[in-house]
C-alpha cells in the first residue's frame, strides 16, 4: 500500500447504516454494487476502490466533479454479523454507490440500479431499499428512500407469528411465551417506515387474540428511526475495529 491512509467510518449501529445508505441513495447515489469481503481484505478493497473510483473523496471533490458531469462513489461498510455479537475479523458487507454521470462504475456490467424493482439494494437476504418518485415544488423528479423485509423474509415471520397466535388460541396450550418473544424480536426490527408498515400487517393478519393486545402493547411496535442521531462516531473506523478484533483473539 502507498502511503495515504486507506480508513473509512463505520456506522455506530446496523439502524444507523441503513439509514445512511438510503440518505446517500436520496442524493442521487443510486447505482451500485454489493457483495462481502473477508477482513483480511477489507483495507485493500477500500485502497482498490479509491483508485479506481475514488470513494475517498472530500465533499468539495465530489461537488465539483458533479457539476462537471462525473459519476461520483461511495463506498459503505459494515461487519457482516450484527451488533451487539461483533465479530469484523471475519466478514464485511460493502455497497459501492454511485451517481449517473460520465465514469467507468456507471457502465460496468455488474453495476446495478437500486431505483429498478428488479434490481434492489439488498441487505443480506433481509431488506431492500425502495425507492417512489416524488414531484418537487420546481418540477424535478426526486425520489424518497425507505427500506422494506424482503418477502420470503416477511413469510418466515408471518409463518411463526400465526404458528404463536394458534397456541395461544389453543383450549390446550394457551401458552403466550412464544408469542411474547416473538413480539418482542419484531420491535426490534430497524424502524423505517416501509418496514414499519410491513410489522403492523404482520400483526393485523396473524389473528392474535384480542385480550392479548394491550397485554403486548401491540401499537407500539417499535419506534422510527431517529434521523437527528448520529451515524459515526470519530473513533469507529476499520482500522480501529480490525485492531481490537485482533486484540480479543489475542486475549482469548
Amino acid at each position: 500500500m502507498t502511503g495515504k491512509n486507506y480508513d473509512l467510518s463505520i456506522a455506530i449501529t446496523k439502524s444507523a447504516a441503513m439509514r445512511y445508505i438510503a440518505e446517500t441513495a436520496g442524493h442521487g447515489y443510486h447505482l451500485f454494487q454489493a457483495g462481502t469481503v473477508s477482513a483480511e481484505k477489507v483495507l485493500q478493497l477500500i485502497e482498490k476502490f479509491d483508485k479506481q473510483y475514488r470513494v475517498l473523496a472530500t465533499r468539495g471533490m465530489r461537488d465539483n466533479d458533479r457539476l462537471r458531469g462525473r459519476s461520483c462513489a461511495r463506498l459503505v461498510l459494515f461487519p457482516k454479523d450484527s451488533y451487539p455479537v461483533e465479530r469484523p475479523e471475519r466478514e464485511w458487507l460493502f455497497w459501492l454507490m454511485a451517481t449517473d454521470g460520465i465514469g467507468t462504475l456507471a457502465s460496468e456490467k455488474c453495476t446495478l440500479d437500486a431505483r429498478q424493482p428488479a434490481t434492489r439494494l439488498p441487505w443480506l437476504k433481509q431488506y431492500n431499499l425502495v425507492s417512489r418518485p416524488v414531484r418537487r415544488r420546481n418540477g424535478e423528479l426526486a425520489y424518497v428512500w425507505t427500506w422494506v423485509m424482503q418477502e420470503h423474509y416477511i413469510a418466515r415471520w408471518r409463518h411463526v407469528l400465526t404458528k404463536a397466535a394458534g397456541r395461544v388460541r389453543s383450549s390446550k396450550e394457551r401458552k403466550p411465551d412464544f408469542l411474547i418473544k416473538l413480539v418482542e424480536s419484531l420491535r426490534r426490527v430497524p424502524g423505517f417506515q416501509g418496514i414499519n408498515r410491513q410489522k403492523k400487517a404482520l400483526i393485523m393478519n396473524a389473528d392474535i387474540p384480542r385480550l392479548w393486545h394491550t397485554e403486548l402493547n401491540l401499537q407500539l411496535l417499535g419506534t422510527v428511526v431517529n434521523k437527528s442521531l448520529p451515524v459515526f462516531s470519530p473513533e469507529h473506523t476499520v482500522v480501529s475495529m480490525l485492531g481490537n478484533a485482533k486484540l480479543r483473539s489475542t486475549d482469548a
